[in-house]
């Protein structure tokens, strides 16, 4: 752990969600030495949750085994019975403190991702499998943990694809907990803006919002773009939009919330080539905000295309500019779709059925 993320967030919604339903959990969080301060205000607001959160530093990657023993230590001195972990370095960290120090200690792993380099590949056709380093750690960690759990169906499908498993490890979605939106004003359609929000990275797909942008521009002179993120690929980004003449149409707003943009906002705009589950979807749909977003996974399957959202084949450039126009040119489209989509967080991705779909899971393996 190393900042506040996607990761994170869902163990801040689950962890005190699954303790009202009886299961007994505390969190143990990992981090290097020098991210500790910035870590501080996470684990108090679990502790005010009611969540006993304890802090760990590492110096090194060269110091796990080190880490491994004060962490078996820990869970021996505490009597906890299973150690439920998330995140690459968390998995292999549980992984040595059971087979070096545990060796009856139940271990969980819930997957959120894989290596982003091969997920871009991946994302773009390239399915060869790359047997590199990241690859056989993630198939020790596997064949070394107890049970095995996906954050989403694709992901699942992803690891078996891999041949990281025999078969597909159970998925359970994520859940989120927003405030109702306040509800939007009268929104003036001749000058529109469009949301995104995601890393500034490949596997975001901005390259192709950005090149859409000539084509939407003659049908709304005035859109404006908020790009919500900041990442490596910021500065090409700004390169394809100058080249293009679009600059002056976006604007690179970093670190923000969804939320924070969301009620100026007519449409959000996700073209990931791949994401392991995509938590801005389903904020997306908490904060009554359509979306459109490429035909590709995970974002297949939480959208139902042209019910909860329109999706555009992967990769096309013109049927992306397309489907803007259209659903900025019709409010009454934009708020069938959003009504949809808020329905569906409130029956489905919400925290109350994530946790217990996830504390039923935990029953099954051990007596909590």
């Amino acid at each position: 752990m190393t900042s506040v993320s996607g990761a994170e967030k869902h163990l801040l919604d689950l962890l005190p969600a699954a303790k009202k339903l009886g299961i007994n959990c505390e969190l143990i969080c990992i981090c290097p030495i020098k991210n500790r301060t910035s870590l501080l205000e996470y684990c108090s607001e679990m502790e005010r949750n009611a969540v006993k959160t304890t802090l760990f530093t590492a110096s090194s990657k060269i110091s796990y085994i080190n880490l491994a023993r004060k962490i078996a230590g820990y869970i021996k001195s505490n009597n906890i019975q299973a150690v439920h972990s998330h995140l690459f370095s968390a998995d292999l960290i549980v992984v040595l403190v059971k087979k070096l120090y545990l060796k009856n200690l139940i271990t969980l792993s819930t997957k959120h991702g894989y290596e982003e380099e091969y997920l871009i590949q991946y994302g773009l056709g390239n399915k060869k499998i790359r047997n590199n380093f990241y690859y056989y750690i993630s198939k020790y960690v596997i064949n070394n943990t107890t049970h095995n759990l996906a954050v989403s169906r694709s992901l699942s499908r992803l690891y078996v694809h891999l041949r990281l498993g025999k078969k597909q490890m159970p998925y359970i979605h994520h859940g989120i907990k927003l405030q109702p939106p306040v509800e939007k004003s009268v929104r003036i359609d001749e000058n529109p803006k469009i949301l995104t929000v995601g890393r500034l990275s490949v596997i975001k797909g901005h390259t192709y919002l950005i090149q859409a942008l000539p084509e939407i521009i003659k049908a709304f002179p005035s859109i404006k773009v908020i790009l919500v993120g900041d990442g490596p690929l910021k500065t090409d980004l700004i390169n394809e939009a100058t080249s293009l003449q679009v600059i002056d149409h976006i604007k690179f707003a970093g670190f923000a919330k969804p939320e924070d943009y969301s009620q100026e906002c007519q449409v959000m705009i996700l073209p990931s080539l791949f994401e392991s589950f995509g938590l801005v979807y389903i904020e997306s749909f908490a904060l009554k905000i359509p979306v459109i977003a490429f035909d590709a996974e995970a974002g297949n399957e939480i959208i139902e295309n042209n019910e909860t959202g329109i999706l555009v084949p992967k990769g096309d450039v013109s049927a992306l500019a397309e489907k803007i126009i259209y659903l900025l040119s019709s409010s009454s489209e934009r708020e069938r779709i959003s009504a949809n989509a808020y329905n569906e967080y409130v029956s489905y991705y919400n925290v109350a059925r994530m946790a217990k779909e996830t504390a039923d899971w935990y029953r099954e393996i051990i007596a909590v």
